[in-house]
């Protein structure tokens, strides 16, 4: 073992100098008693950098591809705008991959605002909120409630952020009240749906979801 002289204190490991006083140690150098552990490699961590050099090929050569070409429209962009929304949404779970029911939130959140932009860089014809968006709220209850199910999640775990998407598809009804909308059956549809999730929360998880908002308000 190590010895400090100055600090009169025994170390173990190979270092040379005593992190008390800076003084050398004599002795001989020992093995260090805490184990080493191995550096933990993230999950797929090669596939997906795999997958991201192809899409970084991808839009290489459609843009060698529509440069090279005659003509002045670079249809290239549209891909590439793709793609990178593809991987925000991607990474967006995967960094999310330990809360599967904020992943699912932010998944909304996210794939709401890529789905308008889309709508508006477009041309604005309005297809993400008459069709898109209120197909795409109930398809996210959905998703809620079966990856609850799937998990066995109490319902503290889920019922808030179940109620969020209950809450975001009557969107739809509200922009349809409000005229923004031409379209009546998708909107009018998604807010069926989202009130009769409500209604079956409310009267299958009543007390329960009553004690989760009392907690996360802090009322």
């Amino acid at each position: 073992m190590r010895y400090c002289k100055a600090c009169n204190i025994y170390l173990t490991g190979t270092i040379a100098r005593c992190p008390l006083c800076q003084s050398r140690l004599s002795g001989e150098a020992t093995e260090d008693s805490y184990p080493h552990l191995p550096v933990k490699q993230k999950p797929y961590g090669l596939l997906i950098r795999m997958i991201a050099l192809m899409t970084i090929i991808a839009i290489v050569v459609c843009g060698v591809i529509n440069l090279s070409l005659p003509g002045n429209r670079l249809w290239f962009l549209p891909v590439a705008a793709g793609l990178a929304s593809a991987w925000l949404s991607v990474g967006m779970t995967l960094r999310r991959r330990r809360n599967p029911m904020k992943a699912a939130i932010w998944q909304l959140v996210l794939v709401s605002i890529l789905v308008l932009l889309w709508d508006w860089f477009t041309g604005g014809n309005g297809w993400s909120i008459h069709f898109v968006l209120p197909v795409f709220f109930p398809c996210m209850q959905l998703a809620v409630a079966v990856t609850a199910r799937a998990l066995h999640l109490r319902p503290s775990d889920y019922l808030l952020y179940l109620i969020l998407c209950v809450l975001a598809g009557l969107i739809p009804m509200i922009l349809l009240l409000c005229g923004a909308l031409r379209i009546i059956y998708p909107s009018v549809i998604c807010a069926g749906i989202s009130i009769i999730s409500l209604a079956a929360m409310l009267l299958f998880k009543g007390s329960a979801l009553r004690s989760e908002l009392i907690r996360r308000l802090h009322l």
